[in-house]
């Protein structure tokens, strides 16, 4: 390359790049987790009634996924299932875990935070839970155990045919993820705001569940199978912002 393109170069990228970061700071989407109310009882679609003393989730992160690879690769985060440090923040993710109370929550939003992406084209979004470090924001004395678990969930299961009522405990260990497809393309090409939320069912959780001949590793696996599923990105409806 000559000194002269060499010139010509620079000045394109002095030129271009503080365009772009004007672009890209206009750029702003609100993100915010909206668990359902927890109702005194869950009928479950197998016919029992699950009361609930505790629900928890631990989301460690949540990341704008662009339309071109939604669906291509999976999220190639392969640290320790049982990591505790944060996920770093980026303009497309927010990486500080946030313990989640859904008892307390009264189906009422938990704000998450902003993310700043630069133009594109975003199709869905992709959450991770795992385990809290001790940093995680919601972590409290009465939480300190959800440092060892994604998810927990005490309580007790009516069976609506013989009456007979049993203890339910779930914990999962492990890290999950799970990507959201919005219900149109979020399209940056300019200064906007956006809100996006992560809605959290989980009185969703013991659907498909046949608690009084399924093994406790069978109702845990199952309930993991429908935390995934309870999962919703919604945007914001744009004539409510009108």
């Amino acid at each position: 390359m000559t000194f002269r393109q060499l010139t010509a170069f620079a000045l394109f990228a002095a030129f271009s790049l503080p365009q772009c970061m004007r672009v890209t700071d206009g750029i702003e989407v609100d993100v915010a987790y909206q668990p359902e109310a927890t109702p005194a009882q869950i009928r479950t679609d197998m016919g029992y009634r699950v009361s609930l003393d505790r629900a928890l989730i631990v989301v460690g992160k949540v990341e704008l996924l662009r339309c071109d690879n939604f669906v291509a690769d999976l999220w190639r985060l392969f640290t320790p299932a049982r990591a505790k440090a944060h996920v770093l923040d980026t303009p497309t993710s927010l990486g500080v875990p946030l313990v989640i109370d859904l008892m307390e929550s009264a189906g009422t939003p938990e704000f998450a935070g902003t993310l700043k992406p630069p133009p594109g084209r975003y199709c869905g979004m992709r959450v991770l839970g795992m385990p809290a470090d001790p940093d995680a924001a919601g972590l409290s004395d009465e939480t300190l155990e959800m440092m060892q678990h994604t998810v927990l969930v005490a309580g007790q299961v009516v069976d609506t045919l013989s009456g007979e009522t049993s203890p339910l405990r779930a914990q999962i260990w492990e890290m999950f993820d799970c990507e959201m497809r919005f219900d149109r393309p979020l399209v940056f090409d300019g200064p906007v705001l956006e809100t996006v939320s992560i809605q959290i069912d989980h009185t969703s959780w013991f659907d498909g569940i046949d608690f009084a001949l399924q093994s406790s590793d069978a109702v845990q696996q199952q309930i993991t199978e429908n935390v995934r599923s309870s999962l919703r990105a919604v945007l914001a409806d744009p004539s409510a912002q009108l």
